[in-house]
């Protein structure tokens, strides 16, 4: 009995995760700039919320409550790393962590969206924006490995958000609108 206890608590940990993943990994890349290093944070977080989801209250919306601990570990990353200018105190960590809980829903569907809208770059644009947001390579470094000018990545770098921007807000205007969210001036 016990085994099937554990093995439905695992499955809904596993619900639960996926659907919080996207934002919480959007707050802890809000928060620290290295995408690997948050790629490390985010695995502790992942590593904390299994070791205690026991103690995970089931009354209580799950988002919020890995946000908490997102924010404790982003907070520790920064506290160990604190002599890096572009890190930010825990008051406002702890506002940027409470806003992603407000968004939590909205950010999902902007999230289907930008993926939608992802398997639509190809070629040297879809390089691009790999080597730049995934590699987290600067324009300058990008262009000597492409052989342009680092004004030329940047203006294709400006180009693709700008397409990919547009396209998120066509998928978005094409979404059914919830039949719980107010429409027109009220």
């Amino acid at each position: 009995m016990k085994q099937n206890n554990e093995s439905a608590s695992r499955v809904e940990l596993n619900v639960l995760w996926t659907k919080a993943h996207p934002v919480v990994l959007a707050f802890i890349r809000s928060t620290i700039r290295d995408f690997h290093r948050g790629e490390d944070v985010m695995q502790e977080v992942a590593e904390t919320v299994a070791e205690k989801f026991d103690q995970y209250d089931r009354k209580r919306p799950f988002p919020p409550w890995v946000l908490g601990i997102a924010r404790n570990k982003v907070l520790a990353y920064l506290r160990k790393h604190a002599n890096d200018r572009h890190v930010f105190d825990d008051e406002t960590v702890g506002k940027i962590a409470t806003v992603y809980g407000d968004v939590e829903g909205e950010f999902s569907e902007m999230q289907n969206a930008l993926e939608i809208c992802m398997k639509q770059v190809k070629g040297r644009a879809q390089k691009i924006l790999k080597m730049r947001y995934v590699r987290n390579q600067t324009p300058a470094v990008i262009a000597r490995a492409l052989g342009l000018s680092a004004n030329a990545v940047s203006v294709m770098l400006h180009r693709v958000r700008q397409a990919l921007r547009e396209c998120v807000q066509r998928q978005l205007d094409s979404s059914p609108i919830p039949l719980d969210t107010p429409q027109g001036g009220g």
